[in-house]
């Protein structure tokens, strides 16, 4: 409709299109859309008001989709014809099961890289922010038409897997498992502080694989086949998935590391300092650290992981430079600036950078090294336990595929539902709770329509027509799901996301309070509402879709 009513106004006043600011009034009474004028001036044209008043005299409504236009000072109110605007909107959605989707991406590949979690340990929750964010921005363009790739970047050979050798053979696993790694990195992290030989003979094993020496390879890769086979498992009861992994010592074990050294050296901005570490001056750069400078090496010329990072991301960048996205936490921003400077040193323009906040439980932040986490397996299962007792308390059973459909949802719309630049403060009892903005609220919404629908499977008629004011705003809520599916591929805000799937379930419990289906007498009436619980159904599935929540028929 946005589209239409441009248009229109193109062919009455002479402005560029990104002039024409439609807004949805927040009230009933200043109509379905409304345009500020002001910004409708041009060298003809100086008076808003007088702008306003052309518009409503020139407009030429053609397909009679506009009930009303009133003017009120320099604003344009439009009044839709809501009886042609409805049957528009249910057609559109009927006709195609990826509603929402304008395929924007259609021929384009996209690469993303998210998690990518160093494989010393099991995730926590606060890391698990960044898999669903990338998790979500994946399905989000995919839903779009872009063929999308998703990166998993392996740190098989950083001073944490060699610490975690190291931990491995002084303190050995105590049943061989994944889930018994985190506490021996962190035993053998605060014994390191302690005893200097420790992190010394870490070094000296990272000196070997970076020498080729094949017993210290091996070594490092049993650990960490480990490692990554245990997360992938728990990322997989997420259901998050990855298409490509890539290995830090991919690009030890050949001249990648080398080659970015030599083409350095040759930009004058390569140097050693006292120590003998190699670094590359970044004067000249907007990064807000004392020394503009990034070390890429130790003293004894083994590689640091900075140095691995800019090699990785070269190869994302010959893979696809021109849609690729890169998520990391915030305490990664400034680093991300002075990898990105090395870039374009070297002549590339670096991904685009997400970056999101760090997740609280109980007002505490988390960390790996120090052990005051709060695990992903661990959490589901705290998750999973308060649902049960919820459905205890309801004299209700629930299959365990169900109930693991139900945790995911709770966690992935109480993360999602944060602006990602701002903290996620996790409540269990909100998360959880069958009422309220949250994964439970949502899927029991869509619950309840298929238990309708399975109720009234009535034969449906042509004829579309409401007679109910809330039909009328959930239709308009309806029509809105493209625009606001292309705002996203704008913000990669997936909060915005979530409270248009919270609005538009709002609104279904209003037309559930207010609508009666199942006694009503009129053909034509209840075929149109059940057609239009069809289309709330599909929309809603969609968007829970690219948030990555699956949904339940009934409970």
């Amino acid at each position: 409709m946005k589209i239409y009513i441009k248009k229109k106004i193109l062919e009455i006043i002479k402005v560029d299109v990104n002039q024409i600011k439609i807004e949805v009034p927040s009230r009933d009474n200043m109509g379905d859309y409304s345009i500020q004028c002001a910004n409708l001036r041009n060298s003809d044209y100086k008076n808003p008001i007088d702008i306003a008043n052309l518009i409503k005299e020139k407009f030429n409504d053609v397909e009679n989709k506009i009930k009303k236009i009133e003017v009120i000072g320099p604003y344009v109110n439009f009044y839709l014809n809501y009886d042609n605007f409805n049957i528009d909107i249910i057609n559109k959605i009927e006709s195609n099961n990826n509603y929402g989707s304008l395929n924007q991406g259609r021929g384009e590949k996209l690469l993303i890289e998210h998690t990518s979690i160093n494989p010393n340990a099991e995730p926590h929750i606060g890391r698990c922010r960044n898999s669903l964010i990338g998790d979500f921005m994946s399905n989000l363009y995919s839903f779009t038409g872009y063929d999308v790739e998703r990166h998993y970047f392996i740190n098989d050979i950083g001073k944490k897997i060699a610490l975690l050798v190291v931990g491995i053979e002084i303190l050995g696993l105590k049943d061989n498992s994944f889930s018994s790694i985190l506490d021996v990195y962190v035993k053998i992290s605060n014994m390191a502080k302690k005893d200097t030989s420790i992190e010394q003979k870490a070094f000296d094993y990272l000196k070997e694989v970076e020498n080729g020496n094949k017993k210290f390879i091996n070594k490092f890769k049993t650990v960490t086949d480990k490692c990554v086979d245990g997360q992938l498992k728990i990322f997989g009861k997420l259901n998050i998935h990855f298409d490509i992994f890539t290995h830090e010592s991919d690009f030890v074990y050949n001249n990648y590391l080398e080659n970015i050294l030599n083409k350095l050296e040759k930009t004058g901005r390569l140097h050693e300092d006292e120590l003998g570490r190699l670094y590359v001056e970044l004067s000249g750069y907007d990064i807000p650290t004392k020394e503009p400078v990034l070390v890429l090496t130790r003293s004894n010329k083994t590689s640091l992981y900075p140095i691995r990072d800019i090699a990785y991301t070269i190869y994302k960048l010959k893979l696809n430079c021109k849609n690729n996205f890169i998520i990391l936490g915030e305490d990664q921003e400034v680093y991300m600036k002075q990898i990105s400077a090395v870039l374009d040193i070297l002549g590339y323009k670096a991904p685009k950078l997400i970056c999101y906040s760090y997740v609280l439980l109980g007002g505490d932040k988390m960390s790996t090294s120090s052990g005051t986490v709060v695990l992903i397996t661990d959490f589901m299962k705290t998750v999973k336990e308060c649902l049960i007792n919820e459905f205890n308390n309801r004299n209700s059973q629930i299959s365990e595929d169900k109930l693991n459909i139900l945790v995911n949802a709770c966690i992935k719309f109480t993360m999602l539902n944060v602006s990602k630049n701002k903290i996620v403060n996790f409540n269990l009892k909100n998360a959880t709770s069958f009422t309220g903005e949250s994964g439970m609220y949502i899927l029991y919404s869509i619950v309840r329509i298929n238990s309708i629908l399975k109720n009234n499977k009535s034969d449906l008629v042509n004829a579309i027509k409401f007679n109910n004011d809330i039909e009328n705003k959930i239709i308009k809520e309806l029509s809105l799901f493209p625009e606001v599916i292309d705002e996203l591929l704008k913000s990669n805000e997936s909060a915005r996301l979530t409270k248009y799937v919270f609005g538009l379930t709002q609104l279904f419990s209003k037309f559930y309070e207010q609508v009666n289906i199942s006694n009503e007498s009129n053909i034509i009436l209840k075929s149109s509402r059940i057609r239009l619980l069809k289309c709330i159904l599909t929309v809603l599935t969609n968007a829970l879709k690219i948030l990555g929540i699956e949904t339940v028929e009934q409970l």
